[in-house]
């Protein structure tokens, strides 16, 4: 199938997800895949859906490896398997996962807040705050650069807790 049409079926499927018709969505993103099995952006979008609004994470996590075997370029998928690897805290895979998404030009700022997340529920504020400064770093969205400062914050509040 041409990839117009496979791009026109994922912007249509992208609109029923905007209103909340998600049946319809998967509909349209089965379409895709029967056409085209290969096509890792469907197969992230699936992934999305499985893992967003349906909540099972076995087919979450399948979809999503998909997207990252036909797709290792695109960066949504790199997103949402650090959200499936980090809850299911699998944290060896997770930083694999990071190792794979800085050759894939995912941002800075994400992938070094998720190793900020990581070393922070290990307990290690201080190693955690190191990589949410560069996350900080890395950000130009004023919104995330807020969410890096709260992390900042939280970890600073958690060692002086933890030290008493």
């Amino acid at each position: 199938m041409e990839i117009m049409v496979l791009e026109r079926l994922i912007q249509q499927a992208e609109s029923a997800f905007e209103r909340k018709e998600y049946l319809e969505g998967m509909q349209l993103l089965e379409e895709a895949l029967i056409a085209e099995p290969n096509y890792g952006k469907a197969h992230n979008h699936m992934g999305w859906l499985y893992l967003y609004q349906i909540h099972d994470m076995e087919k979450a996590e399948k979809h999503l490896n998909y997207a990252l075997k036909y797709s290792p370029n695109y960066s949504a998928p790199y997103f949402h398997m650090a959200k499936v690897l980090f809850d299911s805290r699998r944290f060896d895979e997770l930083k694999s996962l990071l190792e794979k998404a800085s050759d894939a030009s995912v941002s800075m700022s994400f992938i070094n807040n998720e190793y900020g997340r990581m070393y922070e529920v290990h307990g290690k504020m201080r190693k955690a705050v190191e990589f949410y400064k560069k996350a900080f770093r890395w950000s130009m969205d004023e919104q995330e650069m807020n969410v890096y400062k709260d992390n900042i914050r939280r970890c600073r509040d958690k060692r002086w807790i933890l030290f008493f």
